[in-house]
Formats: structure tokens, sequence, C-alpha cells
């Protein structure tokens, strides 16, 4: 893999781990309120953002360990 590659996959995680924080704030302002058409959206994208998470916390398993520390301080700015 390449550097660029490695750094895209970084990026790949924090945007999706945001992603996913964001949605979480989302479903829990409905208060437990799932009716209608805007939670269901709203939950299926969530389906679609954890996927993308889960899929970019399997590649970060694969990075070497000096872009894995790299990884570890973006995410901790989270």
């Amino acid at each position: 893999m390449s550097n660029q590659l490695y750094i895209q996959i970084i990026i790949n995680y924090v945007e999706s781990a945001k992603a996913l924080r964001q949605n979480t704030a989302d479903v829990t302002a409905f208060n437990g309120s799932v009716q209608g058409t805007d939670f269901e959206a709203l939950w299926q994208e969530r389906d679609m953002i954890y996927h993308r998470w889960h899929n970019a916390a399997e590649s970060l398993r694969k990075l070497p360990p000096e872009y894995m520390a790299q990884a570890v301080a973006e995410i901790e700015k989270i």
C-alpha cells in the first residue's frame, strides 16, 4: 500500500466516526419516538454510516505501526 492510501484510510475512519456520532445524536433527539418517515430515513442512513465506519475500522487494522500511531492521534482529536 502507498502512503497516500494509508492517509486516506485514516481520513475515511475519522470522517465516518464523526458521521456516526452525529447520527447517534440525531437519533437520540427523537426521544424514543420511532414512528414516521423521518426516523426511518435517519435509521437507514445510520445503517450505511455504520457499515462505512466498520469497513474503515477493518482497514485501520492493516496499517503499518507508524501510520497506526498517526491514526490514534487523529482519533483522539474527535
